[in-house]
């Protein structure tokens, strides 16, 4: 498998509290997002990389996947900005929306397949970057974003871009996002006043359970929390090899942890929550809950903070949600790779798909549009950039972060003015890991990874579920080893002690 450059450099100049001194300290790495988006959109919104149009006149239609459902009015509003977006790069955009749930074996079998895309999303979660490159699925983008793609290169520092970097070549796009991590819950607003939650209350994830048992004594109806992360585990350790291998977060040493070590206290509180009904009866056999999650059915989500995160909720789904954040911030090793967007090693129009990236990504109004659809149809604007949705109407503004550049959206109701200037300043100023800037080669170990990941699967929600806890941690434990753990964590050992050597 090819190596996955995480970045090229620490972020000394970027983030105020690298770990290391005199790394990564030139201009570009210091350059703040936000005015670099301010700075790329004065520049004739967005025309900035050679986006004109075709010469030979042809206008060519780019077919863009993403985890997301079909729209109301899609139609309209794609023809009106198809007319846009020929007028200025003579491109067409066919935006095949694709429910999450169906997302990951959707883009599987299309790329196995060899069929005909051009721009997909990717990440380490959703449509696996790694699995991708592992069967040569994306190009290699480097000459594309040279030519056409400057405006996305001008607006991010080269710290981020580089988390796509393969062998030395770029082969996604990370979108312009909060890149930073951070623990934290949204709750619905009904129930957080219906029970007097305190918003202060939050330290660690325990300090929400007397909330969580006021919900299973007086909500059957409800599901008490979506557990999207392991809370435990992210407090204290930072994933660098996927489901493998382990960081302390506060330590000052590189001494790698094992999977179910970093693990453990996480599953014996998850088992601790199934019990007491926090999590929902049926985890075991839940595949997908995505239809739950839109018929608000769940009273909290733990998943990781963001400025706005509430409003987006509410935006989405049409109820009102509070957000608390709960830990301290951390950029990780791999921090940017969970949203990115990928061409297509098959696509028959590869410099189309680039000019169509660099326009959504640089350009205020093509990209709003994208998100908001047709003004005074599908939403109104109540300030310069800011917009309110008009009913149940055309509405993909909470998933701009899947897109491109999330700086350039308009703000939605709820959120503050100075919403993505938040997010900027989270970014510069979180906790950085000191393996920031570490290449992990997977080759030697590769047969071992993919054990390790069967068993993950195997046992996955086997924590909720099980009568004996620790019979389940000592059995995960044995099945970890005989997958090949210890020869994971001795290979990553060896490969940070020769890179600390050149350092």
């Amino acid at each position: 498998m090819k190596k996955r450059k995480i970045v090229s450099a620490l972020l000394a100049g970027t983030l105020a509290l690298s770990m290391f001194s005199g790394c990564g300290n030139s201009s570009n790495e210091s350059t703040n997002a936000t005015k670099a988006n301010t700075e790329s959109k004065d520049k004739n919104e967005g025309t900035q990389g050679n986006t004109e149009k075709d010469s030979s006149g042809e206008t060519v239609t780019v077919k863009w996947c993403v985890p997301v459902d079909k729209p109301k009015d899609y139609d309209a509003v794609m023809a009106d900005l198809n007319e846009k977006l020929k007028e200025k790069i003579n491109v067409q955009l066919d935006l095949d929306c694709i429910p999450q749930g169906e997302y990951a074996d959707r883009m599987r079998l299309m790329s196995t397949g060899q069929e005909d895309y051009d721009l997909c999303f990717t990440s380490n979660w959703l449509n696996s970057f790694d699995e991708n490159m592992s069967r040569q699925g994306f190009l290699a983008m480097d000459d594309l974003l040279e030519e056409y793609g400057q405006g996305i290169v001008d607006s991010m520092p080269e710290w981020l871009m580089d988390v796509s970097a393969v062998d030395g070549k770029h082969y996604a796009v990370p979108n312009q996002q909060v890149i930073a991590r951070q623990l934290g819950v949204v709750i619905q607003k009904e129930y957080a006043d219906k029970y007097g939650f305190d918003l202060t209350s939050l330290k660690d994830a325990s300090d929400l359970e007397p909330f969580l048992d006021q919900i299973v004594a007086n909500e059957p109806s409800m599901y008490p929390i979506d557990l999207r992360v392991q809370p435990w585990q992210e407090k204290d350790y930072e994933s660098v090899v996927t489901n493998s291998v382990y960081l302390k977060k506060d330590g000052d040493d590189f001494t790698p942890v094992g999977y179910v070590d970093a693990m453990e206290e996480y599953f014996r509180k998850a088992n601790e929550w199934y019990k007491k009904g926090y999590i929902r009866q049926d985890i075991a056999t839940v595949t997908d809950n995505s239809a739950d999650v839109k018929a608000n059915r769940y009273v909290v989500s733990m998943s990781s903070y963001k400025p706005g995160w509430d409003a987006e909720m509410t935006e989405r789904q049409g109820v009102e949600w509070i957000s608390v954040p709960i830990e301290g911030v951390y950029v990780g090793a791999t921090s940017g790779i969970e949203t990115m967007t990928a061409i297509n090693v098959n696509s028959k129009n590869p410099e189309a798909a680039m000019k169509l990236l660099n326009l959504i990504y640089t350009d205020e109004e093509i990209f709003n549009e994208l998100l908001f659809g047709l003004e005074d149809v599908n939403y109104k604007k109540t300030g310069e950039t800011s917009a309110e949705v008009i009913g149940e109407n055309y509405n993909l503004a909470p998933q701009a972060w899947r897109f491109g550049n999330q700086f350039l959206a308009w703000t939605l109701p709820g959120q503050s003015d100075d919403v993505w200037e938040q997010t900027d300043k989270m970014n510069r100023e979180a906790e950085v890991s000191r393996l920031r800037g570490f290449t992990f080669d997977s080759a030697p170990v590769q047969a071992e990874l993919a054990q390790i990941s069967a068993v993950v699967a195997e046992y996955k929600n086997r924590e909720f579920t099980s009568d004996d806890v620790d019979a389940f941690i000592n059995e995960l434990r044995q099945k970890m080893e005989d997958a090949g753990q210890q020869k994971v964590l001795d290979e990553f050992t060896k490969q940070v002690e020769e890179w600390k050597s050149t350092k």
